[in-house]
């Protein structure tokens, strides 16, 4: 019998999903793997230790694995999709195995190749979709310092620059206060000192201070993930309008950190969506971003599987 796995391979953790291809047998996280932020041998030591921690778990050996997909943030480039391809193969060394972007998995997770829409919003953000005719595109996640609008990254990094504004214009704020009691710093010459160096600041780690900030019921921290919330939105509706001209019906699920923990960011991304285009579901995604790699990985199995029959028959036949 050969078993699936499925990865989603993100910059700060990687997820490791071992299924029989019925059940989910074991999980396994590890580090990140996302090549454009962290090395080939970090990526490496994270994949090797969250595949061999779910076949662990399973009490199952690396050659039991017939097929594996992994959706690995940046793996639309050809090069960063070869890399993490090597380094699967080298850990799984009977499986084929395929790699795409984390995009992919995350729309498989909820439509099982059918047609809908995903809006991503965690470290960085980005929607993606396809329609009945198979057609896809994207809008948004080009990156932190150019796009990634309502991400954690973008929420952090506005809540640090409007923060500075409010100061300037003696406007108080508990989010202010919030943000220099998580970075530990007292004035806001060390804020702006913090925020200036040569390597910048994870701003995305302040989402939960605003987050906090917003449930507290601070105005500066409700402005900042309305607006999180709206950016969010006109990325989905770029897709919308590209893959459903007029007034299609279509589905939009909402996944990622930013989206699961804000009510907030959930109801303004709704409410833009439907008031352009009332006819259009949105729903939060249901299942883990790994569910999409394994119903990937099951696909490349049975079409393994298919051919060895084709392949079997033929032989038969001379």
């Amino acid at each position: 019998m050969s078993f699936v796995l499925g990865i989603d391979g993100g910059g700060s953790k990687s997820t490791a999903a071992l299924s029989d291809g019925v059940s989910i047998l074991s999980t396994c996280t590890a580090g990140g793997c996302n090549l454009n932020s962290v090395s080939f041998s970090e990526a490496q030591s994270a994949l090797a230790e969250a595949i061999h921690g779910a076949l662990s778990s399973a009490g199952l050996p690396c050659d039991a694995v017939g097929a594996a997909c992994a959706g690995v943030a940046g793996a639309a480039s050809p090069e960063v999709a070869a890399k993490i391809t090597e380094i699967i193969l080298g850990l799984l060394p009977r499986a084929a195995v395929r790699v795409v972007g984390d995009t992919v998995i995350a729309l498989d997770a909820d439509f099982r190749g059918g047609p809908g829409v995903v809006c991503i919003s965690g470290t960085g953000s980005i929607a993606f979709g396809r329609n009945e005719r198979g057609e896809v595109a994207r809008a948004g996640g080009w990156g932190r310092f150019v796009s990634d609008e309502g991400s954690g990254h973008w929420i952090g990094q506005r809540a640090v620059a409007q923060c500075l504004q409010a100061l300037d214009m003696g406007r108080s704020s508990s989010l202010i206060t919030g943000i220099m009691h998580h970075w530990k710093i007292a004035t806001r010459e060390q804020l702006v000192q913090r925020c200036n160096r040569d390597q910048a600041p994870n701003f995305a780690e302040l989402f939960p201070v605003v987050l906090a900030a917003d449930l507290a019921g601070d105005a500066l921290a409700c402005e900042i993930l309305t607006a999180a919330g709206t950016s969010l939105a006109r990325v989905a509706q770029i897709v919308l309008r590209r893959l459903w001209i007029g007034h299609a019906t279509a589905e939009v699920a909402m996944t990622g950190g930013v989206f699961v923990n804000s009510e907030r960011i959930r109801q303004v991304f709704s409410n833009v969506i439907r008031t352009e285009r009332p006819e259009v579901g949105v729903r939060i995604g249901e299942r883990e971003p790994y569910i999409g790699a394994l119903y990937l990985a099951k696909k490349a199995l049975e079409n393994v599987d298919s051919s060895v029959r084709e392949a079997a028959v033929i032989k038969n036949r001379y």
